[in-house]
Parts: structure tokens; sequence; C-alpha cells
């Protein structure tokens, strides 16, 4: 298990708070997906749905001290149910002060501090060689990815990928627009592929994947870039997202930059 320091760091307090309003706004626009259990409260965006356990979790917490137990108790009663899981996404900006406090009583444990990063949109990308056989295209027809494996999920063989890509499938359907799922192309299959949120000329990046056989190939950081145009050309001023460990130095090379961290704090729950 990976220990969290004592304090989240904080590099740049603006950008890092654009990026923890992006993941919580994203949270809340899963509201109409079928399965998807969403509570927009005032206090912290939380949801519940059937895809991958991570989706299980709650984000935005300025809880008071006075319900910050009851709040937090109602939450993760109801991963309880899902007999699997979830998490709280813990910013340096939340509330109470002692919540780390509060959600360590309730066995839940901090797993990492994921780099929150932030790129601005101000100007666009110096021209660079393309990447011989490489395009990208909007995603439209999802079917695409019954017939190839997703860059992202893989096969979709199981239930909690059909889930996920019909989850897709319905976020870029809404009006007015919000999601737009960019895939990275060689010979016709798909190599790549992200998923962009539109809101308040904010862009966030989630889902990046690229196919495990040809990764560190430059594919995904081709793919970054292509985002932030696609972002910018959509009215986006900056383009935000939270890494992993093996996707960062992909991040810092398509003009990322890291602003503060975000702690996850997980618990998996096995029934008896």
């Amino acid at each position: 298990m990976v220990r969290c320091p004592p304090a989240i760091p904080v590099f740049d307090a603006e950008p890092l708070a654009a990026v923890e309003a992006e993941q919580a706004r994203y949270l809340a626009a899963h509201a109409t997906v079928p399965g998807y259990e969403v509570h927009a409260d005032s206090d912290v965006i939380w949801a519940i749905q059937p895809g991958g356990v991570w989706g299980n979790c709650a984000a935005r917490l300025r809880l008071t001290a006075g319900t910050a137990d009851q709040r937090l108790d109602r939450i993760a009663d109801r991963y309880c149910d899902t007999e699997r899981g979830g998490g709280f996404w813990v910013s340096p900006f939340a509330t109470p002060p002692d919540l780390n406090v509060r959600l360590r009583r309730r066995g839940f444990r901090c797993r990492k501090h994921f780099p929150a990063m932030h790129r601005e949109l101000s100007a666009p990308d110096t021209p660079e060689r393309e990447m011989r056989g490489l395009t990208f295209q909007v995603v439209e027809d999802y079917q695409l990815f019954l017939k190839f494996p997703h860059p992202c999920y893989g096969p979709i063989r199981t239930p909690m990928r059909r889930f996920e890509l019909a989850r897709q499938a319905h976020l870029v359907a809404l009006r007015p627009r919000r999601f737009w799922d960019l895939a990275a192309f060689r010979e016709g299959v798909p190599v790549g592929a992200c998923t962009l949120f539109l809101e308040e000329g904010t862009a966030g990046v989630h889902d990046v994947g690229v196919l495990p056989a040809i990764r560190r190939q430059g594919i995904g950081t081709a793919l970054m870039r292509h985002a932030c145009e696609v972002a910018r050309g959509l009215g986006a001023t900056a383009c935000v997202l939270i890494s992993s460990g093996q996707g960062f130095g992909m991040y810092g090379r398509a003009g990322f930059r890291e602003v503060g961290r975000i702690g996850y704090w997980y618990r998996r729950y096995r029934l008896a």
C-alpha cells in the first residue's frame, strides 16, 4: 500500500481548484446514465454505478464538522451495498480539516496522492512532425469497439466493459453536447482513445488509453495534443486531468503541468 504524506502539496491553488471542480462536474453529468445513482449535493458530489469500481466515488467534499460523520456514513453504507467498494477524492480544499481521520475510522485508506494537471489553451501547439500513419477521429459509432478492443477498457466481453461502452454512447448523445470521445487510428484500427468533457470553459480529459502492445511510441502524447486542439476549437480555455503514475510523463510531454495533488481514499468491502 502506498502511504500518503502527512500533508497534500499545493503548487498552484487556482488551477488545482479548477481540476477539483471539473472532476465534480464530470461526476454530476452522469446523472442520466442508466444504472447510475448520482447525488449532486451542495456539500459533496457522489455516485454509485455497476461499472468499474473507481466510479463509486465522491468528490468536492465540503462537509461541515457537525454533520460530517452522518454524511460519510451514508455514502460508505451505499458503497457497502454494492459489495465492492468505493472511494473519496480528498483535495487540499476538502473539509472538515480532520476529514482524513474520519475516513480512517471508517476503514478507508489513502491509496495515493494523484497529480492534478492543468494546461492553458491560450495558444496552439508548436507544429511537430506527424506520426506516420496515425489519424484522429471523433467516435460516433460505438459498434467499432465490438469489433476492435477499446484502447482504454480492452475487449468488450464482460458486463462491466459493456456498461462502460454504453455509458460513453449515452453521454455523447446528450444535448446540449458536453462529451466527445476521441480515437487515434492506425491502419483503420483504434489504437488510442480518450474522452473530453467540456463545461464552463474547461475541458476535462478522462478515460485515456493506448493499446498495451504499442505503448511508449508517442501515440498517447499525440492523442493528448490532438485532444487539446479539439478542446480549443470547442471554446475551452484550459484542459485538466488527474494523472496516473503511468501517464504522468506523457501528459507532461503534451504540455500539462502538475498543479497539486488529490488524495484517493478507498475501502473494499468483503461481505461474509
